[in-house]
């Protein structure tokens, strides 16, 4: 199973972080860093398959090809946003991280706003 690879990875990693962090702490940044981008690569593969499932199920469902890839923008913001902010924290600055998280926040409903104007278009044009 995936998941054993994946948390081994990230308890070596935490080790070694709590090892480094009274060393050299600036080294322990590097090393949790890595782990994450590490952690991140190792399941690359099921971000694909679901892409390609979410695809399909849209392809079948005649769903325009902008609504599809604004939301793979959507997901891609939201996950970007949250290990950015992950890391940020981690490196103790809590505040900055709090406000990458917002500043997703508001990426994804700015990015959103075209669908929902033409869900609620749709919405008034079918009660009229």
């Amino acid at each position: 199973m995936e998941i054993f690879k994946i948390a081994a990875i990230a308890l070596v990693t935490a080790f070694c972080v709590m090892i480094l962090r009274d060393i050299k702490s600036d080294l322990a940044m590097l090393v949790a860093f890595a782990g994450g981008i590490i952690v991140l690569l190792s399941v690359i593969d099921y971000f694909s398959d679901i892409f390609s499932v979410i695809s399909s199920i849209a392809a079948r469902a005649g769903l325009a090809t902008s609504v599809v890839t604004l939301l793979f923008k959507i997901l891609a913001v939201g996950y970007i946003s949250e290990f950015s902010a992950s890391l940020i924290e981690d490196a103790g600055l809590g505040s900055l991280a709090d406000k990458v998280t917002l500043a997703g926040k508001l990426i994804i409903v700015a990015s959103a706003l075209p669908v929902i104007v033409e869900l609620f278009e749709y919405i008034a044009g079918a009660l009229s």
